[in-house]
């Protein structure tokens, strides 16, 4: 293709060179040609052909020049809506979730009066690559990566067929179908450098399986396949860095307060603007909203979080948003975020989120019958796909919760027996482990101030700070005030845990 349009630039057949490039430009983008493309886009002798300026600034965004993309594609802009060149390059450039649905709608439009000189497998691949990002139907989106995936190897276009099924496995990630998506991953074959497109996305293999590890509970695994593609100046719009999301969610998880200023210096790179239809600002405020909490700074979450309250398209991060402001002690927002993420189809993954916190709002209203249905809702939804961070809170809510519903008795008694054994593997490797807040809250325990006045010293929920007793005694093994002194000092003066526990019951019970 690229000597094609050579030889034709060389011969002088500017308009055959132009042919060419309109029917290839695509699948050199794909193909991880974009320099050379460009190079040649340059030669032609009419430069400034419409075509020719917008397939360079697809050319320009795959570089990481956004605003030469932006001024190009105005340059290009000067011929009919539904020519092919023109609806698939603004498919690729235009930023924001509504424009890009209309255009994609164009684009199947498109797609159906292809001409022999468009070229059909690249334009089918970039339209189910736009459909996952819209979110809007992800049926849709996995049927069109799977049509892709068929086309290019029907067509021997070995790189937009690994491509197409890289997006297929994230499309059927995003959708909960982790088996899949991890046969997917398996069979995807290697390469030894990242092609243009790849580092256009940024780490899609390692971002997919680390998504599935972390809601499966598995965050060692999450972070390692998070740090792997981790890197500083990316652009903070691509895969990347949907990992620093969920890198930052998977060390909340495990305390990893060792790593909190750190993973708040990642969340300032990723973009605060919409980009490809993704919501990153509201992505963004929730995961460091979650980790303003975890650092004790309640206020500050909740100062962070309240843009997202007014927005909608976000489901999975207003299923966690829900949790966050549970945990806070904010039944009516968590409310208002549940109802976000349930005004359209949900994920597997995303609802049991939902059902979770639903139980635990529940719990806390004392409609514990109400609370174990949903519960255990949960759990039956959470069995295909093996979905269990949701359960692995230490939240004293969900931790009696899922006791509770243990000795009451569930239809799904072998995935709970699973959650309350990895709770327990978890929960030891956590013990001990006091947050900032939680270290400020057991030195007010000292004194004889009562839950309610460290409330208002803190400028914190009473609930919030009931919580963070609760997950004190947990932490040390105590169930009483004193004894969560006695113990921590026991801690201090290295006694081990367990013996540092029973030594506080006792010179408690005055035994």
């Amino acid at each position: 293709m690229i000597e094609a349009v050579r030889d034709a630039l060389a011969s002088g057949e500017a308009e055959q060179a132009r042919r060419v490039l309109r029917k290839n430009w695509l699948r050199l983008i794909l193909e991880s040609h974009t320099r050379e493309l460009e190079q040649l886009c340059l030669a032609h002798p009419d430069p400034h052909d419409p075509h020719i300026l917008l397939i360079r600034a697809c050319c320009r965004d795959l570089s990481g020049d956004p605003y030469g993309a932006e001024f190009l594609r105005g340059q290009g802009l000067r011929v009919a809506s539904d020519d092919f060149v023109v609806c698939f390059t603004d498919l690729l450039l235009a930023p924001d979730t509504s424009t890009k649905a209309v255009i994609a709608d164009r684009a199947r439009h498109a797609l159906s009066q292809c001409e022999p000189e468009d070229d059909y497998p690249s334009a089918l691949f970039l339209l189910g690559w736009t459909e996952i990002r819209l979110r809007r139907d992800l049926p849709r989106a996995i049927a069109l990566l799977r049509s892709a995936s068929d086309e290019a190897q029907l067509q021997s276009r070995a790189e937009t067929f690994r491509l197409a099924q890289s997006n297929l496995a994230f499309a059927l990630t995003h959708a909960g179908a982790f088996t899949e998506a991890e046969q997917i991953l398996d069979g995807l074959p290697s390469r030894e450098l990242a092609s243009d497109w790849e580092r256009f996305e940024g780490g899609l293999p390692q971002s997919n399986r680390g998504c599935i590890a972390y809601w499966r509970g598995d965050f060692e695994e999450a972070i390692a396949q998070f740090d792997s593609i981790i890197v500083e100046g990316s652009p903070g719009t691509n895969f990347e860095a949907l990992a620093r999301l969920y890198l930052v969610m998977s060390l909340i998880a495990l305390n990893r307060e060792d790593r909190y200023h750190n993973a708040a210096r990642l969340l300032r790179g990723v973009s605060t603007a919409d980009k490809h239809g993704i919501p990153w600002d509201t992505l963004r405020r929730v995961t460091t909203a979650w980790l303003a909490h975890a650092q004790g700074q309640d206020d500050q979450a909740r100062r962070i979080a309240t843009p997202t309250l007014t927005r909608t398209g976000a489901a999975v991060a207003h299923a966690l948003l829900a949790e966050l402001y549970r945990v806070l002690g904010d039944p009516e927002s968590s409310a208002r975020a549940l109802r976000l993420a349930t005004s359209a189809g949900l994920p597997r993954y995303a609802l049991v989120s939902t059902l979770v916190t639903s139980a635990a709002l529940s719990s806390v209203a004392g409609r514990g019958s109400q609370a174990h249905e949903q519960l255990d809702r949960a759990l039956a939804e959470a069995i295909p796909e093996r979905i269990l961070a949701p359960f692995l809170s230490g939240d004293p809510v969900i931790v009696d919760l899922l006791n509770a519903h243990a000795v009451q008795g569930s239809r799904h008694q072998e995935l709970l027996r699973t959650i309350l054994e990895k709770r327990s593997r978890l929960s030891a490797q956590l013990t001990g482990v006091l947050t900032e807040r939680e270290n400020e809250i057991l030195t007010f325990l000292r004194t004889t101030m009562t839950a309610d006045e460290i409330a208002a010293h803190l400028g914190i929920a009473y609930p919030t700070v009931k919580t963070h007793i609760r997950s004190i005694y947990r932490k040390l093994g105590v169930t009483k005030r004193r004894a969560a002194v006695q113990a921590a000092d026991n801690l201090d003066r290295g006694i081990g845990r367990d013996s540092a526990a029973e030594a506080a019951n006792r010179q408690v019970q005055g035994l």
